[in-house]
């Protein structure tokens, strides 16, 4: 939860609402924001099963492509796939390196070990 205390201060000194949106709000909101990126990225890899069983031969996401690309050519898959498995590997780990930036997974765990929620 962000203090209504940081607001108070800003329109104490003049910050107009979008001032304060985006030199207030926006950097304090940057973690989560960039977490729940994250998280949905992973949940949309982890949806190629998905995507192959639903939408048919004609479905043309980069990972269906790759899956495709890789059984098409046999033994050996041909460059192209190379490079659309690097591209794809390169987003996801820029990505992760962003997310492990803003937030520590270790701050996470130890926040739930203190701070257990009730089981109801």
């Amino acid at each position: 939860q962000i203090d209504p205390n940081l607001e108070s201060a800003a329109r104490v000194f003049g910050a107009s609402t979008s001032r304060m949106f985006w030199y207030i709000l926006v950097p304090l909101l940057g973690p989560g924001i960039l977490a729940a990126s994250l998280l949905v990225l992973v949940r949309t890899i982890a949806l190629f099963e998905l995507t192959f069983l639903t939408a048919g031969p004609d479905s043309q996401t980069l990972v269906v492509a790759l899956y495709y690309a890789v059984f098409a050519a046999g033994v050996r898959a041909p460059q192209s796939v190379d490079a659309m498995a690097m591209v794809y590997m390169a987003v996801t780990l820029v990505w992760l390196l962003i997310a492990l930036r803003f937030v520590n997974p270790t701050q996470l765990v130890s926040r739930v070990k203190e701070h257990p929620q009730p089981v109801v």
